[in-house]
């Protein structure tokens, strides 16, 4: 009885307990995420008891989670409870194993929730009244403690969720879309951030960085607005589909943010792909999208501007509308386009009316016919593709456009540069035509100005022909700075590597500017520092002539006061120096505002300057581009109305110390040496002059041979103190001549002298590999020459015969009747290396312009033969006569033309053409100094006794080898007349002179004297 009674209680609890509660959902696998979407209970109010677990709700409703409308309880609003229970089989190993470590995963709510598990609050969603902030579509994760299960298994779920009053009736209430799950914490959390980083998220990374993309190319080409309207659409879809997906929630901002942020980018993607398929098809904006596309952008400005979340409720309703329409209408204009013949409108139709189709699907209707409401985004992702495949055929086109484009305009800019470089050759003809015909006047008023100066002048004559001669040199220093401009310009003139003295290149500046600062008023000093080696290797005339144009530049800009040249020494190693140059002056100083023009051709820092002190704005530029071909910049310091300082840094190797000496020029002592015997050897005949001139003024027997291989005759028959040797023969060279020479016995210390213009540190390694010892530079500067000869002779006592040395011209005009300088030729240098011989220079200036008149048309056939060689050694020993005589624009002119052929380069036609331009000047300036020199001399006929003691003179120098028989003759030839008939034996004799050739001239007389021919 008892056990009947005690199961009859049993059965009756059971039963209240049925009916206390509803029905548990079993579960008895969580290996992996159970689902718990399905049938739950729904209440409408608010009550905390809600949450309980032993809350009897099996009067509340059942409804479907989640559920969308218009099965989401559309119209409910305000506060409403969900509840499930659900029960957990321990007996279950997935069950068992995951009861501490259990969550629930929640998909969409509408509007914000709390969330309970057995009783108790786990999280929430938004916030709730009083306060509510709605929050929607966010997916979440929440830990349920094992507190909330009971023992049994059982476990409680609640909601406590709140509908916004504000949401349209026609939205969902509660849960309505998503995924509700049970299972493992981790495994939900991971799967959680798998659907937020997936598919959304690298969509979004695409179409960021495809609009980024053509947004680059738009900036490079802002003709492109296609480009940019298309970049910026992408850019905003990329955001929007960043903002629709639960990504969107890691970026911690209040939710209205996101919101407000995902429909200005919702409303402005329209407008953007509006102007996109416009751009992209040609098609000019009507009334029908302008008045869509100010639609969208009022909806743009109205989300951006009214606060709240009201205002996108409000436009949504009419924008799910408008929409679809807009993009029928786009697809309407499109195929219009396409109907007259545009390609690209084509496929824009289908697009459009996919995207329509896709807005209404999604959007408008309540149940979607396709898919499950993602339709617009794969037609997003479509439309996008296929928007960047036009932009991708587009962009192609346009390159090809431009490709054709950069042909035309590469064919035109041959054409131009063409042109171009024929008005660069004709202005290097037309500065060369120029330079002569400017410089044939200049001939005659500088030769004849300086001979009208010393003749008998009246005070006021003498005035008048100063000036003349002064504006006349002014004159021409303007010609030289154009010519020089021209040839930097032209990249023609470059900076050589040889050794030169600080001191001596400082003195010359002194001796040069000192007077000519006199004149104008002014002090001129130079400041050296001591500790600056004597000896440098450097392009010491090119520094010489930047510091000649920065003192004239100082000299003629100050009225007062002194111009300084300062070189000091700046840091210095074992092998170079680096020098700082500075010339100052107390002038009238350069404002700010005018520097930056102060370097540039042509050009002076105020234009009154030109008026006032003259110039042609070239010397300045001149000095920079010099200056900037040896590694330096000129940097300026001025103060208006105090002065100013030039300066610049330059590197410049250590020369050695021997080439350090303390003598002046002109007072070098060659009495150690006098009566040593040279062997000179030269294939230029008036190089032998000049060089045999020299050596015989300092008292040194000469003998002389024409290529290398009389060299190595002579050198092995005679005995010689030393050989200054040519480098440049023919016949044999000057290296291998030396070679044969050092192979001899006993000749291996005979010193060898190279004498050349090539001063290279190649050409010197090559000398001293072939066995020379040192070298003396061409163009020959007599002290130089004296220098290197006492160097490497021995000194000691010689036989010497006084008379065989009797100083010529003693009778004959000097070089004081010659002018310093002509056009073409510095008359002074060359002048200095003949020792001053003013007969024998103008002797060798006639010989010079009468053996290489037809230079230029030889060099052009041997060109056009392809005898390279030739015309090389052809152009080599003009430049080396030319610079030996003072006509260093003649050989400028040489050596350009010998560089280009012994670099295998093609000879330009416009360096002949200066060549011959340069030729004819010389020629000219000769014309006008022979008169000059010839008017200084003893003229007159000589009487016939005068004639036979000066033709018996002439034998008895001839038959000792007397190199004063070359001035006899002279003097003999300038007082025969004309139709003498000894004149032509006796021109024939003279000339084997010039070469000192004194068996030829022996020949020339003995047949003279066999023809008993009368001196008359």
């Amino acid at each position: 009885m008892k056990t009947a009674a005690s199961c009859a209680a049993l059965v009756f609890l059971l039963l209240l307990r049925a009916g206390s509660a509803s029905a548990a959902l079993p579960v008895d696998d969580l290996s992996k995420p159970f689902s718990i979407s399905g049938q739950w209970r729904i209440q409408l109010g608010d009550d905390p008891a809600w949450a309980a677990v032993d809350l009897d709700d099996s009067s509340w409703s059942l409804t479907t989670v989640p559920a969308a409308y218009p099965e989401g309880h559309a119209g409910y609003t305000g506060m409403l409870w969900y509840r499930l229970t659900l029960d957990l089989d321990p007996s279950q190993p997935s069950v068992l194993d995951n009861l501490g470590a259990l969550a629930v995963t929640l998909g969409d709510v509408m509007s914000a929730y709390e969330v309970f598990a057995g009783g108790q609050r786990i999280g929430s969603v938004g916030r709730l009244p009083p306060e509510p902030q709605a929050v929607y579509d966010h997916h979440q994760t929440f830990s349920i403690p094992t507190s909330a299960i009971d023992s049994d298994g059982r476990l409680v779920l609640a909601m406590r969720v709140w509908r916004d009053p504000g949401a349209p009736d026609s939205w969902e209430t509660g849960p309505h879309g998503g995924e509700y799950l049970l299972g493992n914490v981790g495994d939900l959390r991971e799967g959680m951030l798998q659907k937020a980083l997936l598919p959304k998220l690298p969509l979004a990374v695409l179409y960021l960085v495809l609009g980024l993309y053509h947004l680059l190319i738009a900036r490079r080409n802002p003709v492109l607005k296609e480009f940019f309207w298309f970049g910026l659409f992408s850019v905003a879809m990329a955001g929007y589909t960043f903002e629709t997906s639960q990504s969107r929630f890691f970026v911690d901002v209040p939710y209205l943010w996101h919101k407000k942020i995902e429909f200005l980018l919702l409303y402005i993607s329209p407008f953007l792909l509006g102007r996109t398929l416009l751009a992209v098809t040609r098609t000019p904006e009507n009334l029908l999208t302008r008045g869509f596309h100010l639609v969208f952008l009022v909806y743009f400005l109205a989300v951006l501007l009214v606060p709240g979340a009201g205002i996108m409720q409000r436009t949504l309703a009419s924008f799910q509308y408008l929409g679809p329409l807009w993009a029928l209408s786009m697809a309407l204009i499109m195929g219009w386009r396409a109907f007259h013949g545009s390609r690209a409108a084509r496929g824009v139709v289908a697009l459009m009316v996919l995207l329509a189709a896709a807005t209404i699907n999604d959007v408008i209707l309540e149940t979607p016919l396709i898919g499950s409401g993602n339709s617009l985004y794969i037609v997003f992702a479509f439309m996008l593709l296929f928007i960047a495949l036009m932009m991708a055929e587009r962009y192609t086109e346009i390159l090809k456009q431009l490709e054709i484009s950069v042909e035309q305009r590469t064919a035109e800019l041959v054409e131009t540069n063409r042109e171009l470089e024929t008005a660069v050759e004709t202005k290097g003809n037309f500065l060369a035509n120029m330079s002569h015909e400017m410089r044939t006047p200049m001939n005659a008023i500088l030769g004849l100005t300086h001979l009208g100066l010393k003749t008998d002048l009246d005070d006021q004559q003498r005035d008048y022909l100063s000036k003349v001669e002064r504006s006349a040199e002014d004159l021409q220093d303007i010609i030289d700075s154009i010519l020089d401009f021209s040839k930097l310009e032209e990249g023609q003139l470059s900076c050589s590597s040889e050794p030169f003295s600080l001191a001596a290149m400082v003195e010359g500046i002194e001796r040069t500017w000192k007077e000519t600062a006199e004149e104008a008023g002014l002090a001129f000093a130079t400041s050296v520092d001591p500790g600056i080696p004597g000896a440098l290797i450097g392009d010491g005339k090119r520094i010489k002539q930047v510091l000649g144009n920065l003192i004239s530049n100082g000299v003629k800009y100050t009225d007062q006061g002194q111009v300084t040249l300062s070189i000091s020494r700046v840091s210095q190693s074992e092998q170079a120096v680096r020098l700082g140059f500075a010339v100052a002056d107390t002038g009238i100083g350069i404002a700010p505002e005018q520097r930056d023009k102060l370097f540039e051709a042509f050009s002076q820092a105020d234009n009154t300057m030109t008026r006032q002190h003259g110039g042609t704005g070239l010397g300045l530029s001149i000095a920079q581009r010099l200056v900037e071909l040896m590694g330096g910049h000129i940097e300026l310091e001025s103060t208006l109305g105090e002065g100013s300082t030039f300066h610049f840094e330059l590197e410049l190797l250590a020369g050695s110390d021997d080439l350090v000496v303390e003598e002046a020029p002109g007072e070098i002592d060659l009495l150690p040496i006098r009566g040593a015997r040279i062997l000179l050897v030269d294939d230029s005949e008036l190089n032998l002059q000049v060089a045999g001139e020299l050596l015989r003024q300092a008292k040194l027997y000469v003998d002389l041979a024409e290529d290398g291989a009389q060299a190595v005759e002579k050198a092995l028959a005679g005995q010689y103190d030393c050989v200054l040797m040519d480098v440049q023969m023919p016949v044999m060279d000057g290296y291998t001549a030396t070679e044969r020479i050092r192979a001899e016995p006993g000749l291996g210390d005979l010193p060898i002298l190279a004498m050349t213009a090539n001063a290279m540190p190649q050409d010197r390694a090559r000398g001293a590999e072939a066995g020379m010892n040192d070298y003396v530079p061409k163009p020959i500067e007599p002290d130089e020459l004296y220098r290197a000869l006492l160097k490497w002779i021995a000194p000691g006592e010689r036989q010497f015969d006084e008379g065989e040395f009797i100083p010529a011209g003693s009778d004959e005009g000097t070089s004081d009747d010659l002018p310093n300088e002509m056009p073409g030729i510095k008359v002074s240098e060359g002048l200095a290396r003949v020792g001053g011989n003013a007969a024998l220079f103008l002797d060798l200036l006639r010989g010079l312009c009468k053996d290489y008149a037809d230079a230029p048309e030889r060099l052009e056939s041997m060109i056009a033969s392809a005898d390279q060689d030739g015309a090389r050694q052809l152009a080599h020993k003009l430049r080396g006569i030319a610079n030996n005589l003072g006509a260093s624009e003649l050989g400028a002119c040489a050596e350009s033309i010998e560089l280009a052929l012994k670099s295998g380069e093609p000879v330009a036609d416009d360096a002949l053409s200066r060549l011959r331009a340069a030729l004819s000047l010389t020629g000219e300036s000769q014309a006008v100094l022979s008169p000059a020199q010839e008017s200084g001399q003893v003229g007159g006929g000589l009487s016939e006794v005068e004639q036979q003691q000066l033709l018996d003179e002439l034998l008895d120098a001839v038959a000792a080898s007397n190199p004063e028989a070359l001035d006899v003759a002279d003097k003999l030839l300038a007082g025969l007349s004309e139709d003498s008939g000894i004149r032509e034996p006796l021109t024939a004799a003279r000339d084997s002179l010039d070469i000192y050739d004194f068996a030829g001239a022996g020949t020339a007389l003995q047949a003279l004297e066999n023809s008993g021919a009368a001196a008359s």
